[in-house]
């Protein structure tokens, strides 16, 4: 009998054993698989190891740019710009048939001696006694080429308006500008004076 229990409690000690080095193998396999786990969650992150994710603020500084400009213009003076173009040349200019202005004044005494020529007291208005003076507004291009021509101050009388306005319709086409004048067209104003003479 006592041999009986001896072997049951044997058997209990062996069965014992066995259950701690199960234990202990287990809690040494987790251990280490743990630990690999942790080591390795750099090179293979795992969703559930991750840490905290954190928020960084970034600030960007804007540079003084008014100190930076203040500065420069102080080192730096500003240079004055000369522009290399011509100033803008006048599209048209108005001027008297009489101009003594130097730029116009030999273009002008060209056209009043071709107007001269066709310019003619009417008889029928010398007969009757009619005088009078008016102001004609011609413009030319240019080319010399007459584009308008009116009456801007009338002398009154029908037939010296007219004689007037045709004596410069029959000297059109009148010479080219001359390259002084830089315009690309002309207005003028020209004079018309009827006068009679009496003998004495």
């Amino acid at each position: 009998m006592d041999q009986t229990k001896s072997r049951n409690i044997n058997n209990y000690d062996s069965g014992s054993r066995g259950r701690q080095i199960i234990l202990i193998t287990f809690l040494l396999s987790t251990i280490i698989h743990a630990t690999t786990i942790v080591a390795f969650q750099g090179i293979f992150p795992l969703p559930w190891f991750r840490g905290e994710s954190r928020a960084y603020k970034v600030y960007l500084m804007r540079p003084p740019i008014k100190e930076i400009m203040k500065s420069n213009k102080e080192k730096h003076p500003a240079i004055i710009q000369i522009h290399s173009e011509p100033p803008m040349e006048k599209k048209e200019a108005t001027i008297s048939l009489d101009t003594t202005d130097v730029t116009y004044h030999p273009y002008t005494r060209v056209l009043k001696d071709r107007i001269l020529t066709h310019w003619i007291y009417p008889l029928a208005a010398q007969r009757s006694l009619i005088q009078g003076s008016l102001i004609i507004v011609f413009r030319l291009d240019r080319g010399g080429n007459l584009i308008d021509c009116k009456i801007a101050r009338s002398s009154g009388h029908d037939i010296l308006d007219t004689h007037a306005l045709e004596a410069i319709r029959s000297a059109d086409p009148f010479p080219p500008f001359p390259e002084d004048i830089k315009v690309q067209s002309l207005n003028i104003n020209a004079s018309f004076a009827y006068q009679l003479r009496f003998e004495q």
